[in-house]
């Protein structure tokens, strides 16, 4: 029934809000007229309904709709909803863009067509007073060369392919909201990713301070308020639905953001947006969003809004309802499963192209019980603050990779609280990530974060190319990818071996009471690390948030002694930090981080650095807490504890039926020890490289520069029964990926 109402059937609710686009003609259907005559399978045609209606608020069906059928070749039909809008124009004045309404506002429909042949396609249009039915419009429908949506494969349910049945492997970034100069700045930035061959990209359309926000706080009568649409912001957003069109790019949008539901911290809009009851809209507290009848209502007609004006362009990739819906206030994972489950199966009536449908996290863990509901098509992971910004990567990739739907990284970052672009010039965040996710067998390449004060301004795009290239030609769902591990060994084998440092692997930082947030005990001997892994990448302190506060204890077990270093790179602006390491009992060092400026609550970065502790042989205790007022972000590591039997290279692979890729890093070469602690990594020697899993024959083996985005070797090498390819890799400064392919 909800379904119904939405179309404006069994309405009965009263008169809804006023709004200025307000008509009181009498409701007549004249005809609808589409922007070409003939089109081509998959190409959006644009639509113009001539009616006159009787409604108040045009963006709710139940106040006033249209309805468009097109009748296929064969006896088949679709609907799509219509929309409303008014025309706008841009302007740029002092590096500030504007936008205004111009024209008068019009009823339009979006639909690409599916068939090739002869379509009619009618309109209906209603409001409270009855329905009115426009005349036919025919349309002579041809094949083209156009690839059409995105789906999930049919070949290999962990990957994307297009309606024709072509692979899509997504490269690209997070490209969310602009600044002062709106869309002004995409003109700037989709040209660079299109040029490298980047093919996709996310755009949040709330909150309502964003570029796109679709709702924003204010009255009904100035086109304002919950359940009111932006019409300014809807036109930015057409325009970069085109432009992106233009540059190869699909785009996911991203509907709803934790923000909106969160109060009282730096990153909620609860009391600046349109939901709040003290803002005009129906909700008492964000809690009540999750069971709230005509909240849901609210929503779907949003949603019925966007798919009646986006989802007939292939450019859009899928609908994201939530951006880390877990940061929500109040957030119940029970409660949100049920509404995912509800809005999504609406959604997938309303939606005659079935776009995929996901949702997100801000746990890098996910809640598995929501991403692996029917009703969501694919999972994401986000991932900031690791000590080495690939951890979680592979962690997440091994875990969800295998939960038969596709899986990629969808934000990542080496800090959640800024880009550290001076630091980290080159990019190391952004280019390891897209690499090992690759060479894992991802559903899509990692998606960094700080698209606009990092990649913009180091002029990171280069990135995206040489993944571009190196994927180039790959059938994704064709290839069945296996995960494996590529066995390296010394080709020289040193006497005597080398040591090197135990890392103690952390988890991202988290505002919540989770498990990571919580006192947690290892156990680090000469053979590595065990017990409660990962510790939290986050120290809480005592005062601001006294029930995450998160100790770590540590039993250490050496033949020598050992130094462990404890790695600050990050402190509270809203109040600092206090580090103290306890040895055996007894107090061995203090540091007290306090805060400097208290108007300025940007992360302090005036702490950063290694603090020490020498640890004697034998068997000793080590806690490591904050008792200071706020949090700090850290790593952990034993210099030089273990003897190191393998040579200093990390390495990553999937191996395909024809395709074989894998990406190799000197193991040290982690970004908090390269941008952070600015140490000075050695190249690692040549080394041996033995791959498995490969069917017999020859395969052409290459190289890759991944910086540059070309081969720097390449060479023929014959497969046995065994399965297994083996070569001699060079000595490597940096990284290095492998492509191999059956001939």
């Amino acid at each position: 029934m909800l379904f119904l109402a939405l179309l404006g059937v069994g309405s009965g609710l009263e008169s809804p809000v006023t709004t200025p686009y307000r008509s009181t003609e009498k409701l007549m259907a004249r005809s609808i007229v589409g922007s070409k005559s003939a089109a081509l399978v998959y190409e959006p045609i644009d639509f113009t309904i001539t009616a006159a209606a009787s409604f108040e608020n045009p963006f709710d069906s139940q106040d006033v709709s249209v309805r468009v059928t097109v009748e296929e070749p064969g006896g088949t039909s679709f609907e799509v909803p219509g929309y409303f809008s008014i025309d706008c124009q841009r302007k740029l004045e002092n590096d500030r863009e504007t936008v205004i309404q111009s024209g008068k506002p019009s009823w339009h429909a979006k639909i690409s067509f599916l068939k090739e042949g002869k379509n009619l396609v009618t309109a209906v249009v209603k409001d409270r007073s009855g329905t009115s039915l426009t005349d036919t419009y025919t349309v002579e429908v041809s094949k083209g060369d156009l690839t059409g949506f995105i789906k999930k494969s049919e070949r290999d349910h962990r990957f994307f392919e297009t309606s024709s049945g072509s692979s899509f492997y997504p490269i690209g970034s997070n490209v969310c909201w602009a600044g002062p100069k709106g869309t002004y700045d995409f003109d700037t930035w989709l040209p660079k990713y299109g040029e490298q061959g980047a093919n996709f990209m996310r755009v949040w359309l709330a909150p309502g301070l964003f570029t796109f926000g679709i709702e924003q706080k204010g009255a009904s009568r100035d086109g304002k308020g919950l359940g009111v649409f932006s019409l300014e912001n809807l036109w930015r957003l057409d325009y970069v639905v085109n432009l992106a069109r233009k540059n190869g790019m699909r785009v996911k949008f991203c509907v709803e953001s934790f923000n909106i539901l969160r109060e009282k911290d730096g990153y909620n809009q609860w009391e600046e947006g349109p939901h709040s009851i003290a803002n005009g809209g129906i909700l008492h507290t964000p809690a009540e969003f999750w069971e709230n009848a005509e909240m849901d209502r609210i929503f779907l007609n949003k949603m019925r809004y966007l798919i009646a004006r986006y989802s007939a362009d292939p450019t859009v990739f899928a609908w994201e309802l939530w951006n880390e819906v877990d940061l929500t206030t109040g957030f119940n994972a029970d409660l949100a499963k049920e509404w995912h489950q509800r809005m999504a199966r609406e959604i997938r009536k309303m939606d005659p192209y079935k776009h995929l449908i996901t949702t997100s996290f801000a746990d890098s863990m996910g809640t598995k019980d929501i991403d692996m509901l029917d009703e969501i098509d694919y999972i994401q992971t986000h991932n900031y603050s690791s000590p080495d910004v690939i951890s979680q990567v592979a962690n997440q990739q091994s875990r969800k990779g295998s939960w038969g739907k596709p899986h990629y990284i969808g934000e990542i970052g080496a800090d959640w609280a800024g880009p550290r672009a001076d630091e980290d010039p080159m990019g190391l965040q952004i280019h390891d990530p897209l690499w090992i996710s690759t060479a894992m067998g991802s559903s899509g390449a990692a998606m960094p974060w700080w698209w606009d004060n990092l990649i913009e301004p180091k002029n990171c795009y280069p990135l995206f190319g040489a993944l571009a290239r190196f994927v180039q030609g790959v059938d994704w769902p064709r290839e069945d990818f296996r995960q494996t591990q590529p066995k390296l060994d010394w080709l020289t084998r040193p006497n005597p071996l080398p040591r090197r440092d135990i890392s103690i692997s952390s988890a991202p930082p988290e505002w919540t009471d989770s498990q990571y947030n919580k006192p947690r005990s290892i156990k680090v001997t000469e053979t590595g690390a065990s017990g409660q892994l990962p510790i939290a990448g986050i120290a809480h302190g005592r005062v601001n948030h006294p029930t995450m506060h998160n100790p770590v204890t540590i039993t250490t077990q050496f033949t020598r002694p050992t130094n462990l270093e404890v790695i600050v790179d990050g402190v509270s602006g809203w109040g600092g930090a206090k580090l103290a390491i306890e040895l055996d009992g007894s107090a061995y060092l203090t540091r007290d981080f306090p805060q400097i400026d208290p108007n300025n609550h940007e992360t302090i970065h005036k702490y950063d650095g290694t603090y020490s502790a020498t640890i004697p042989a034998g068997k000793h205790t080590v806690t490591i807490r904050n008792i200071g007022a706020d949090w700090m972000t850290y790593s952990v590591r034993f210099k030089d504890a273990l003897v190191r039997a393998n040579p200093p290279v990390v390495s990553w692979a999937t191996v395909g039926n024809t395709v074989a890729l894998a990406w190799m890093r000197v193991e040290d070469r982690t970004w908090r020890r390269l941008v952070v602690l600015k140490e000075q990594i050695p190249a690692a020697p040549a080394t041996s490289f033995e791959l498995n899993g490969l069917a017999s024959g020859v395969w052409n083996v290459e190289l890759w520069d991944t910086w540059k985005g070309v081969p720097v070797r390449s060479e023929t090498v014959k497969v046995g029964i065994d399965g297994n390819l083996k070569l001699s890799l060079p000595p490597i400064e940096t990284d290095l990926a492998l492509k191999a392919v059956k001939q």
